[in-house]
């Protein structure tokens, strides 16, 4: 009962401040990729630290992350964890700050660029119920959440909802390469652009490469071309990138602008983050896990890992609902046309390293992953890439690795 009360006071907070100040909104959901989108987004629109342009903070996508940074958005919440939860003394502060914001005509941001999570029926609905985006985009729709909902096509339409409330004079940001993305441009009247990196489109990508410095490609649209230069590696970053232009089209920045600010785009912690440990490569991309991010990332591990030893460390991906069995199936037989090695962990992991061998990865080459094997993994010329959900804890066997590479280093230098 304190939790709905609580989601009722907020959003009551957070609409009258957008009727008050009336922000040009930037709405944002999808299975994945949504931070490192919402990211890119801020990269792109803002110049230095403007705050004129702001956007939830951090994993403040929930309905009460993304009300509370709509009251403040300097408000990071109190961590605990894996999720931010908000405090009685938070509850007070935001409703403080939303009496000075009404009472006066304060400084307030003239975009905001908002991540939406739809973990849950009615998620969206929550967030659509006081707002109407100017721009909705959604980056994919793939088998994540699907425990919560009654079956993909109750997913598909829950997310559709930012798409169906854009402003008649909006616009919607539609990814082609996703199954759906034409189903859902249906449900709004609003101008629509679709984005690609495997084919023309709107805005889309040619001639992607990865070099020393990170991820390059050839931005189009139309007539236009424009190279992007992102200092971050994973196959999953042009999408953000593609988004993030579309965006910035919109908002009548210029291709070349738009290319040097992505060229100091930094990607949030633990998605995709390159660790250096000698001439071995750790690739951190623990942050979450579901078939299409996991995929992207294996994706991009053969790319990084070209004339290396490809390993590969995954975990468990939760949430699946119906789709666990077929989500690790297909992870488990991509991962055999990718990797040198396949180390697993959990009962899904156990379902991966099945499917992988049964795809043709060698049996020795499939293990379960102990804390004794690290030093097995962790050789010369090898990248390793781990990633698993949250909750299963693959960012502790990244710092395992940072540890046993300082203290091998430590006895070396001794």
């Amino acid at each position: 009962m304190a939790r709905k009360l609580l989601k009722i006071w907020l959003k009551y907070l957070a609409a009258k401040i957008l009727q008050k100040y009336k922000p040009r909104i930037v709405a944002i959901t999808g299975s994945t990729g949504k931070t490192s989108t919402k990211e890119a987004i801020l990269t792109v629109l803002r110049s230095g630290n403007d705050p004129r342009v702001a956007g939830t903070k951090g994993n403040l996508n929930t309905e009460f992350g993304v009300t509370a940074n709509i009251i403040d958005p300097e408000f990071v919440g109190t961590d605990a964890g894996v999720k931010v939860r908000l405090t009685f003394k938070d509850v007070w502060r935001l409703t403080w700050c939303t009496y000075r914001l009404l009472v006066k005509h304060l400084p307030y941001p003239k975009i905001l660029v908002l991540e939406l999570a739809a973990d849950r029926p009615g998620d969206i609905k929550y967030f659509m119920d006081f707002m109407q985006p100017e721009v909705g985009l959604i980056t994919n729709i793939g088998d994540v959440h699907l425990e919560f909902f009654g079956s993909k096509s109750e997913l598909v339409e829950e997310k559709s909802l930012v798409i169906a409330h854009v402003q008649p004079k909006g616009l919607a940001i539609l990814n082609q390469d996703d199954d759906f993305s034409k189903l859902i441009s249906r449900k709004t009247t609003a101008k629509k652009v679709f984005i690609s990196a495997e084919s023309p489109a709107d805005w889309y990508a040619s001639d992607i490469g990865f070099g020393g410095q990170g991820i390059h490609f050839v931005a189009i649209a139309g007539k236009r071309t424009v190279q992007i230069d992102l200092p971050v590696f994973g196959y999953q970053f042009v999408y953000a990138a593609l988004l993030a232009l579309a965006v910035g089209d919109h908002f009548r920045l210029s291709p070349e602008v738009m290319a040097k600010r992505l060229s100091s785009y930094k990607a949030p912690p633990r998605r995709f983050e390159i660790i250096k440990l000698g001439t071995a490569i750790v690739i951190d991309d623990t942050y979450n896990a579901n078939p299409t991010s996991v995929l992207a990332a294996l994706r991009s591990l053969a790319r990084v890992g070209v004339n290396r030893r490809k390993i590969a460390i995954l975990g468990d991906m939760l949430e699946l609902g119906s789709a666990h069995e077929r989500g690790h199936r297909s992870v488990g037989e991509y991962a055999a046309k990718v990797v040198d090695q396949l180390w697993v962990v959990g009962e899904g992991g156990a379902l991966i390293k099945e499917y992988a061998i049964k795809g043709g990865l060698p049996l020795g080459q499939a293990r379960d992953f102990k804390e004794d094997a690290i030093s097995t993994i962790l050789q010369d010329n090898s990248v390793v890439l781990v990633k698993g959900s949250q909750s299963v804890g693959m960012d502790k066997i990244v710092e395992l690795m940072k540890k046993y590479f300082h203290e091998r280093s430590h006895q070396d230098s001794c």
